[in-house]
């Protein structure tokens, strides 16, 4: 048995038993060094089976890439399975490394690539969006003879995808010799990464059969797109065609009904994740946490909120912010305390629900002070939502001229967001000089937006200048501009009714418009 445990091409199968044991029972570095060091003694150090298995599990159990590097380096000639493994082991983490790694492998030339590798190496292109090389891979894919593999081609449809190349994902589609669920599925999402979702719904209705990601891939991109009462009326027709629910369609639906504020459909899929065992997942707690939040029910979000024993970054911000959308000022700031001493670093989101607190509760140098320290304690730089959030803060409280010295300062140029919260503070305290200003510069973002140029002429017909009001709504008509209808919803029997301002389409219309005058004449007398 020694004489062929020395052979370092013919490993035995006592000695692969004793290893692949040996390797089990390592939990650090150490051990594995000491793996390592027997098989080297055994003559067994460039043997590539054992290699493969050491690299693996340095890579994969030990998550010690540079260790795992190490070992894949001292070999002579790695062949296309440790190649594999090294490459997976970096496409999990975003570093260029798993592209330097497969261009080394084309270089040399001792291996080829099979199937298992493309995917990898594609999921790092399309991360960086290089269109170049992702179609390069295309092109090395057709050469090598993969193009009938499914894998692959899926791999490089999701590719040209996330990069926003529609046209050439559904090319590579439609020359597909045969489309598996996993393929039409991967098609969908890139109309729905498009916003394409009519695109999305066609190809969805023509799928052969369906399984439960490809029911996700729907929900999901109605969800993304604002469509939440479709989205759930696709969850509710996915049950009905017998796919049953997982944690991702979880997570959709709830989102849905935080927008649409349907509680009770809410508590009715929280009920379902304790009788599927999935609560305990921290991306179903956040979405608990958030779809209470949205609907007004803080005690229940807390609830979540503290039976989850082991809190995301994500779940604090989403703790935090819902008390800072209702106005739990003090509530939001005391939870943001509590994550300093037992929660993770706070990121960007979590100044921007601080930030928010501070201005419902009319703190503002309580939030001048996180807008400060967010920089100069966490080294995060802001962004547009805390920029939008400070002249929010400063405007409700007045201070203008503060506020104005925040928008100069900016890195970034003012959006919309930053324009809307200086005027509506200037609404508030009547300044007509600054109001004109910030309703200029949102009509030069949105010169269709009627909106900005209503609050304007409002404001000069409260200050008595009616030129200057005829001259506003003159320019609206002149330009075409329109003003959005405003909507409102209401859950009945877990059904969402949307009525939007002058909009008669509802079918109970009559009905409805009988008890407004009713009670419009009950409220007059």
């Amino acid at each position: 048995m020694h004489k062929r445990a020395t052979d370092p091409g013919k490993p035995g199968a006592a000695l692969n038993h004793h290893v692949l044991r040996a390797l089990q029972r390592c939990g650090d570095l150490r051990h594995l060094k000491q793996l390592q060091a027997h098989l080297t003694v055994l003559g067994h150090a460039h043997t590539q089976f054992f290699a493969f298995k050491l690299v693996r599990h340095c890579a994969t159990v030990l998550a010690d890439l540079l260790y795992a590097r190490t070992l894949f380096d001292a070999l002579p000639s790695p062949n296309v399975y440790l190649y594999t493994a090294m490459i997976t082991a970096y496409s999990s983490q975003p570093n260029a490394s798993a592209i330097r790694l497969f261009r080394r492998m084309l270089r040399h030339g001792l291996s080829r690539p099979n199937q298992f590798i493309y995917p990898h190496v594609l999921r790092c292109w399309s991360d960086a969006c290089d269109l170049g090389a992702i179609g390069s891979v295309h092109a090395h894919v057709t050469k090598a003879g993969f193009e009938g593999q499914a894998v692959v081609l899926t791999s490089l449809l999701d590719a040209y995808a996330r990069c926003s190349d529609v046209e050439s994902a559904r090319d590579l589609f439609e020359d597909m010799p045969e489309r598996n669920v996993v393929s039409w599925t991967a098609m969908i999402t890139a109309y729905a990464r498009a916003g394409m979702i009519g695109n999305a719904t066609c190809l969805f209705e023509e799928m052969p059969e369906r399984d439960v990601p490809s029911w996700n891939s729907m929900i999901a991109a109605c969800t993304q797109n604002g469509l939440f009462s479709e989205a759930i009326a696709l969850s509710r027709r996915m049950i009905l065609e017998g796919a049953l629910p997982n944690e991702t369609t979880v997570v959709c639906v709830l989102s849905a009904c935080g927008h649409l504020g349907m509680l009770q459909l809410g508590k009715w899929i929280h009920a379902y994740t304790y009788r599927k065992g999935i609560r305990s997942s921290a991306f179903v707690a956040n979405a608990l946490v958030d779809m209470y939040g949205k609907c007004g029910s803080l005690k229940q979000a807390r609830r979540v909120f503290e039976a989850t024993p082991h809190k995301s970054l994500t779940l604090w911000n989403s703790m935090i912010n819902c008390l800072a959308v209702h106005a739990h000022t003090d509530d939001a700031i005391e939870t943001f305390r509590e994550m300093q001493l037992n929660g993770p670093e706070p990121d960007a989101v979590t100044f921007v629900g601080l930030l928010n607190a501070c201005t419902h509760g009319g703190l503002v140098d309580k939030g001048e002070d996180y807008f400060k320290s967010m920089t100069h304690a966490y080294g995060i730089e802001p962004r547009i939502e805390h920029y939008g959030c400070m002249i929010d803060l400063l405007g409700r409280a007045g201070k203008f001229k503060a506020a104005m010295e925040v928008i100069r300062d900016m890195r970034v140029q003012p959006d919309e967001v930053v324009w809307g919260s200086l005027l509506n503070g200037c609404r508030i305290y009547g300044d007509m000089e600054l109001a004109e200003i910030a309703v200029r510069k949102l009509l030069e973002m949105e010169p269709g937006n009627a909106g900005y140029g209503v609050l304007l002429a409002n404001l000069y017909s409260a200050s008595g200048r009616w030129e200057d009001m005829g001259n506003v709504r003159k320019m609206l008509k002149e330009t075409g501009a329109k003003k959005f209808p405003g909507c409102s919803w209401i859950e009945v029997e877990s059904k969402v009714h949307l009525f939007y301002s002058g909009d008669r389409s509802h079918p109970e219309v009559q009905e409805i418009i009988k008890v407004l005058d009713y009670l419009a004449g009950f409220l007059d007398t």
